[in-house]
């Protein structure tokens, strides 16, 4: 499992595309000279985008100080309001030389090492529709599904169908727990991080499912631990190792950038390197990751090697908690890349969802503070609306000199 990310890099690099897209200069930091520019999305309580708002709505703070908003526009269905309302806008739209993001470059990566069969042959037809419908889309598209060994590129709309057909092809490879040593990824990590309820529940769990064996007992738990951090971390590695070579793909890209990672979730380790690696990354390209959650409802709380779940004792089953602690990893990648946590019964509006981030948002310049250190620069915008979320990224990367602008 280990060669896996380096499989998919020269997998990538060696997969024909469709229709060829021609590099952009290296984009930096998204800042147009001494400007910085955010792209943000903003929706309501239902995952819409909101589309009335003006640069007067927004709040940009770099570092915990405010920043005036000295230049301002739309795009997709936010555009139209944003030109009616531009003449009472005491700010100036995007210098006309300034990056254009009106192109997409998308990567839709399928984290199959996450998904099981089920969850991938519900996922697959949802797949093939959405992208028969983005026919209506402009931009650069690339599919990854590494353990399949899918790394496809086209452009849309000309090759939507084509992109559909790939999608239709992936399989999840993550297999159904059939033992009488049942413990979640999270349970494991807890066990070995010392956590004692943890460590007393998994135990009563084995002791009802392996009668006679109260002496073994301890010792099988911190090995069954030990076995599904390993496998755990090994899964979460080739995850970071595709999305690594998603970002590296679009750093060539022209346009906005976005990640959109389709998982069942996976677990958060404070010792993983790869999750400060990735977040780097994507902030870097101004690059998204968004978490499309399609987990089954039953996926905790149930091992397929007890027939009667319900009648393991109290002590001894899952807690709610632990099917959050699941999906923790997978939603700190998006919570630090600006990205959204989605998830819900129905697929394929989750999807048209996320892909709404793509074509409608708005974007926001303002003049950094001088600096004499490069570093990292804290961003956060606000809008003061009941109810709106809003979706942009957690800063930038100052080397203490102009950067250029992104590449058009």
């Amino acid at each position: 499992m280990r060669s896996r990310p380096l499989a998919l890099a020269c997998l990538l690099l060696a997969a024909p595309a469709v229709t060829q897209v021609p590099p952009a200069p290296k984009p930096e930091f998204g800042a147009y000279a001494d400007r910085v520019l955010v792209d943000v999305v903003v929706t309501d309580k239902r995952h819409r985008p909101v589309l009335d708002l003006l640069a007067s709505d927004f709040e940009v703070y770099e570092d915990g100080k405010r920043r005036d908003v000295i230049s301002f526009a739309a795009f997709g269905a936010a555009a139209a309001r944003a030109r009616e309302a531009r003449a009472a806008e005491p700010v100036a739209p995007l210098p006309a030389d300034a990056p254009q993001f009106v192109r997409a470059a998308t990567v839709l990566l399928v984290d199959e090492g996450h998904l099981s069969l089920a969850e991938t042959a519900r996922l697959g037809p949802v797949l093939t529709r959405v992208m028969q419908g983005l026919t209506e889309r402009t931009g650069a598209l690339l599919i990854l599904a590494p353990y399949t060994g899918i790394a496809f590129q086209g452009r849309l709309p000309e090759d939507a169908m084509r992109l559909a057909e790939v999608a239709g092809h992936v399989r999840g490879h993550r297999q159904p727990m059939i033992s009488t040593l049942p413990m979640t990824d999270s349970e494991a990590l807890e066990i070995l991080a010392g956590q004692p309820l943890t460590e007393r529940r998994v135990y009563s769990r084995f002791d009802f499912l392996n009668p006679g064996s109260a002496g073994m007992i301890e010792s099988m738990l911190r090995a069954r631990a030990l076995e599904l951090a390993a496998e755990a971390t090994a899964r979460r590695r080739d995850t970071f190792g595709a999305l690594k070579a998603g970002l590296d793909w679009l750093e060539k890209q022209p346009g906005r950038h976005s990640v959109l990672m389709v998982t069942s979730g996976f677990t958060n380790d404070p010792a993983e390197d790869g999750f400060r690696e990735i977040a780097t990354r994507s902030l870097r390209i101004n690059a998204p990751i968004h978490f499309l959650d399609v987990s089954t409802v039953s996926a905790f709380n149930t091992f397929e090697s007890i027939a009667y779940p319900h009648a393991l004792p109290q002590a001894a089953q899952v807690p709610m908690i632990e099917s959050m602690a699941a999906t923790a990893g997978s939603e700190r990648v998006a919570d630090n890349t600006g990205g959204l946590r989605i998830g819900g019964s129905d697929l394929e509006k989750d999807f048209e969802r996320v892909l709404d981030t793509t074509r409608t948002y708005y974007v926001l310049g303002y003049d950094p503070p001088r600096q004499k250190k490069p570093g990292f620069r804290k961003i956060e915008v606000r809008v003061e609306r009941k109810g709106a979320r809003v979706l942009a990224r957690k800063g930038y990367f100052d080397d203490a000199q102009p950067a250029a602008p992104r590449a058009p």
